[in-house]
């Protein structure tokens, strides 16, 4: 683990044996119910609604098609949130926090709305940088601004320093010191560093490393 090599604190265990993480985890895995909720009750809608016209009267094909699409979308809707909850829950269940030295700095990104340079068209965004030891980046995120989910810390916290579990070649979650709150975060490119095998292993049991990937 890279962290580890940097001399970072990787502290023991996995994140999600951190008090009130696996709470917000439950919690907004809970959401998933609304998801089905909605989904079964358009099904049950369109379904009496095709009992009562009749599935080759007019009025059963408006039913029909008002409500397929609706389904669709909310059956699309349902499955991404539930992929996200079972990403979240697998890194955080397969990699402990590493606490890094961190700044935030805006970085020159591809914008299709921003100033054309050598062909291409450049603007800035945020990041979370996550710093070498020299104070060299060694990646960023996107800063996670309001997507932080979990109670705010009590006191303060130390504003150069980010907890983050995952692999920095991919994504994870980072969070404030002390584990809470915290967002799920991925790089737009993939790091070009080689892992060890270990490290690839808890990549791909994670989910974060690409299927495409080559060792």
């Amino acid at each position: 683990m890279i962290a580890a090599e940097y001399g970072y604190e990787v502290l023991p265990g996995v994140a999600v044996d951190t008090p009130g993480v696996d709470d917000v985890l439950r919690r907004r895995e809970r959401g998933l119910r609304w998801g089905v909720g909605a989904l079964t009750a358009e099904a049950l809608l369109l379904v009496a609604a095709l009992s009562l016209a009749g599935p080759n009267s007019a009025a059963g094909v408006v039913a029909a098609a008002c409500l397929a699409p609706v389904i669709a979308v909310t059956a699309g809707l349902t499955l991404l949130w539930r992929r996200a909850r079972r990403r979240e829950r697998l890194v955080v269940s397969t990699y402990g926090w590493q606490v890094w030295p961190v700044r935030t700095q805006d970085v020159r990104v591809v914008d299709a709305e921003g100033q054309r340079v050598r062909g291409r068209r450049w603007g800035t965004d945020g990041r979370v940088v996550l710093l070498q030891p020299d104070g060299r980046s060694h990646c960023s995120f996107p800063v996670p601004a309001d997507g932080w989910d979990g109670p705010r810390p009590q006191g303060t916290r130390p504003a150069d320093r980010v907890w983050f579990a995952g692999d920095t070649r991919f994504g994870g979650m980072v969070a404030e010191p002390g584990g809470l709150p915290f967002r799920y975060v991925v790089r737009a490119t993939p790091g070009k560093r080689r892992g060890t095998q270990a490290e690839d292993e808890l990549a791909r049991r994670a989910g974060l490393m690409p299927r495409n990937r080559r060792p």
